[in-house]
């Protein structure tokens, strides 16, 4: 009873059904035969035949054979699917011969290709009327195509031909799509089974491999022992190993194995090329299953001469540093496992400390020398930072008294000067002519504009030095704006230019600092009633998601494209047709910019010579 039970779990497993019941029992152990079937339903003994079995060919040949057997059919053919290719190829038949049976069907043409492609089976009744089916074995009448699966997984396609009907009846197709099923889970089994007999037998290979890599310190002998390793662990027929030049980005095989010295000279690659220029850039693992077809490659006329087909190219590194890129390749499709491309880079990274080794004990001398310039030439580094570490405190030091001074020596009395000059201008100090009153108002002009200068200097300095603090506080837009549009109503109250002001009704309270962003309002406006001569300044606040855009629009001459970028950079000034009327000190525009993003925000330009210049900057929300 433990055997038979043990038996059924063995065939429960393969089929990945329920346990059988009872009517399945009757004819899984003959006990039941179809009224209009020959077929004994039965798969003990071919289940027991193929369990075990890593041999594809000859399990595929017990399971033809004993379908001629037992199915009463003329004729068996199996087709293996080759996921790599996307056809049906390897074709193996059984009984009546066909000469002209198609080495390899693409999935989607002729009656093989589509059951592969749509996983159904398709019965043919008679075959004469089913053009598509060839070629047809003699004395036959009827065809049963189906394909053979796991889990999901396509393996093949099996077909069968009978001259009777009665072979092929509807019972006899559902009894041969269990036989069908269990080829199916047997196929699989085999397949894992051979692949791990192939892994158990490349890690040894390997093991050995790797110590012999390490013994080796001639370059030339340890190159050409790289590329036969590869070879013999992926069990392919080309191999090839390119070195990089990184001055012109060209990659030239140094080393190969499995193709001709005049052959091996046509094989080269470039970064980002094709798929070993690109293993050589990204420094990573690639792999195609035919290189020939590959978008990824520019080698299809060498990859044919060759015999190329498939390839895996992985990069031989040791650490970050790229030693070359080796490659392997077939004469047939294959698609390389994730195991095989590991097993790959296992070899590389072997090969990469070798090639080190190699190289350490080549050019020790060399590398000694090397080592002693660089020594000198660190030491000499050192010295140059630190005078320059010191010069730079000095700097700093000197830049901060600087500042002091300008604070204390320079804006204070400036300050005294403006305003006692504005008083004997106002005749607070007696009567004033005419000309002493122009007089005295270029001297009050004078002053404000040296003022400003020495403010925007400290302004820019405390940024720099990173103590400007901002003074933020719950600000309404509107009322600021208003103010911002007073002032330039004063600035162009005399060139006759229309002010327009675009405000969305819904404007938020933002935490800002009012001060610093009045000052960057009017600096562009003052901007703009500077350069526009005619048309009009538009003064713009809208919501945009999580932001407040602020923009300010004249029809102005405008900036050439190629002053745009000198706008934020300090002490410029931007040639144009009014600078002979428009001057500044030429760090307006960098402060706004730096008191915009301090409060998380940014600045932009956009101008058209002759058109007009818009300024924006964006201030969060939150």
């Amino acid at each position: 009873m433990g055997t038979r039970t043990s038996f059924l779990n063995f065939i429960e497993g393969l089929l990945g059904k329920r346990r059988p019941s009872a009517a399945d029992l009757a004819r899984m152990t003959g006990q039941y035969q179809p009224p209009t079937s020959d077929l004994p339903i039965s798969v003990t003994d071919l289940a027991l035949q193929l369990a075990g079995q890593a041999d594809v060919k000859l399990l595929l040949r017990q399971a033809g054979e004993w379908l001629l057997e037992r199915a009463g059919v003329e004729c068996v053919v199996i087709y293996l699917h080759e996921p790599a290719a996307n056809r049906l190829a390897k074709p193996v038949c059984f009984g009546v011969s066909l000469p002209n049976l198609p080495e390899a069907i693409k999935l989607g043409y002729s009656i093989y290709g589509e059951v592969a492609m749509g996983r159904r089976p398709y019965y043919i009744e008679l075959v004469e009327r089913e053009k598509r089916l060839t070629p047809v074995p003699q004395g036959t009448q009827s065809a049963y195509i189906l394909p053979l699966t796991h889990e999901n997984a396509l393996l093949g396609v099996l077909g069968l031909y009978a001259a009777r009907p009665s072979a092929l009846s509807e019972p006899s197709r559902a009894a041969i799509d269990r036989v069908a099923a269990l080829i199916g889970a047997t196929l699989s089994t085999a397949y894992r089974l051979s692949e791990s007999q192939q892994a158990i037998a490349r890690f040894d290979s390997f093991q050995r491999l790797a110590q012999d890599l390490t013994t080796r310190l001639s370059s030339g002998e340890l190159l050409q022992r790289i590329v036969e390793a590869a070879r013999e662990i992926l069990d392919a027929q080309m191999s090839i190993l390119l070195d990089v030049n990184f001055e012109t980005g060209v990659l030239r095989p140094m080393a190969w194995s499995g193709i001709d010295h005049e052959t091996a000279q046509l094989i080269y690659s470039r970064f980002k090329e094709d798929l070993k220029g690109l293993v050589a850039w990204a420094r990573l693992p690639a792999r195609t299953p035919d290189m020939r077809a590959d978008q990824r490659t520019s080698l299809a006329t060498q990859a044919i001469v060759a015999g190329m087909v498939s390839e895996l190219a992985v990069p031989v590194l040791y650490y970050e540093e790229l030693y070359g890129i080796l490659a392997v390749e077939t004469d047939t499709y294959r698609n390389f496992s994730d195991e095989e491309i590991d097993l790959l880079q296992s070899l590389a990274a072997h090969a990469g400390i070798a090639l080190r080794n190699a190289r350490l004990f080549e050019q020790l001398e060399e590398r000694n020398a090397e080592l002693q310039k660089a020594n000198a030439a660190l030491e000499i580094s050192r010295q140059q930072a630190e005078n320059a570490r010191a010069a730079a405190v000095q700097a700093n030091r000197l830049k901060t008294e600087f500042i002091n001074n300008m604070s204390h020596e320079l804006r204070t009395p400036l300050n005294a000067i403006i305003n006692f000059t504005r008083l004997v201008m106002d005749g607070h100090a007696g009567a004033v002519t005419e000309q002493q009153r122009n007089y005295l108002s270029f001297v009050h002009e004078g002053g404000q504009h040296l003022l400003g200068l020495i403010n925007d200097i400290l302004d820019l300095a405390k940024i720099e030095a990173g103590k400007m603090e901002l003074r933020r506080e719950p600000t309404p837009l509107e009322p600021l704006l208003k103010g911002v549009m007073s002032t330039l109503i004063g600035l162009t109250k005399d060139k006759g230019i229309a002010l327009n002001r675009e405000f969305d009704d819904d404007l938020p309270v933002l935490n800002i600092d009012g001060r610093r962003i009045r000052q960057v309002l009017l600096n562009l406006i003052s901007n703009a009633a500077k350069f526009t001569a005619q048309g009009s300044i538009t003064l713009r606040a809208t919501r945009q998601g999580d932001q407040v855009i602020f923009s300010v629009r004249d029809t102005g001459v405008g900036i050439k494209p190629e002053d745009l970028p000198k706008i934020f950079e300090e002490f410029k000034q931007i040639d144009n047709a009014l600078q002979e009327t428009a001057s500044g000190t030429g760090l307006g525009m960098p402060i706004s910019r730096r008191f915009v993003q301090l409060h998380g925000g940014d600045m932009w330009v956009e101008s058209q010579l002759g058109v007009g210049t818009t300024v924006s900057f964006s201030l969060p929300i939150t």
